[in-house]
């Protein structure tokens, strides 16, 4: 009798958590920040990623709750699509023509439906060229066992998107990830940012991505800077990009902005 309650308790919280996320979904519940991505020599503006909020002042606000949930009731994939849109209808709206980052897991760019539902979804934005999206590859997942990702990924880059592996030196698989998108863009986590003019490990972490980077021909992209000593050690190392609370906090897409 214990273990049917405890069954019936479980049933119950899911259901709700289902419906909650299925409503999200439906009434694409969300909202979209913006985080500028900055040329660390030049300090412009180079790009910006796109960060997801669920409804404000609910559980589901904070974007890793959301997409937690969302991955336990079978919602993710669809919840990744609104993103999408959301984020389009966002860089439509403001006339934006820099690079527009946006994040997907290995679990929705494996998925059989992919490439038709990012064709629908880019065809009500025609102004919007697929060259200036980058699909980045939230990292802290494998993508090992994932059947159609790497065929999605060459479909996604002859349609003309641009691949980034996210959460680089964090993940669960980086370098195998990494030689199997060969990406255009790897974003190095915050994890080896952090205090990284303190350490000189850190630094030579650092220095080994970006012989990588190197290898790969793929840009680099620092995440979360906080501080100008974080800063300067990108800038000795030469680093592409970076982005992070000391450059500038998550806000709204800024109107009109011209890529430099």
């Amino acid at each position: 009798q214990a273990l049917a309650m405890a069954e019936k308790r479980e049933q119950s919280k899911f259901n709700e958590m289902h419906y909650h996320i299925s409503k999200i979904v439906s009434q694409k519940g969300i909202f979209i920040l913006a985080q500028p991505i900055i040329d660390v020599q030049s300090k412009e503006i180079r790009a910006w990623e796109m960060l997801t909020r669920g409804p404000k002042d609910t559980l589901y606000e904070s974007p890793l709750q959301l997409f937690s949930i969302a991955r336990q009731t079978g919602m993710l994939y669809d919840l990744e699509l609104v993103v999408l849109e959301k984020a389009l209808e966002q860089v439509y709206s403001t006339c934006c023509k820099q690079d527009i980052f946006i994040n997907f897991t290995p679990l929705t760019l494996g998925n059989y439906n992919i490439i038709k539902d990012v064709k629908r979804i880019m065809a009500k934005y025609k102004s919007i060229p697929a060259s200036q999206i980058t699909l980045e590859i939230t990292e802290r997942d494998s993508i090992e066992g994932i059947e159609h990702l790497l065929h999605n990924v060459r479909a996604l880059r002859t349609l003309g998107f641009q691949l980034a592996v996210d959460d680089t030196g964090a993940g669960y698989a980086s370098f195998n990830t990494i030689s199997a998108v060969m990406p255009d863009i790897i974003k190095i986590d915050r994890s080896v940012i952090q205090d990284i003019d303190k350490n000189s490990v850190k630094e030579s972490m650092l220095k080994g991505l970006l012989l990588v980077a190197k290898e790969t021909g793929s840009l680099v992209v620092a995440e979360g800077i906080e501080n100008a000593e974080e800063a300067s050690v990108l800038s000795r190392n030469r680093v592409d990009l970076a982005q992070g609370y000391f450059f500038a906090r998550p806000n709204s897409l800024q109107k009109g902005l011209k890529s430099s």
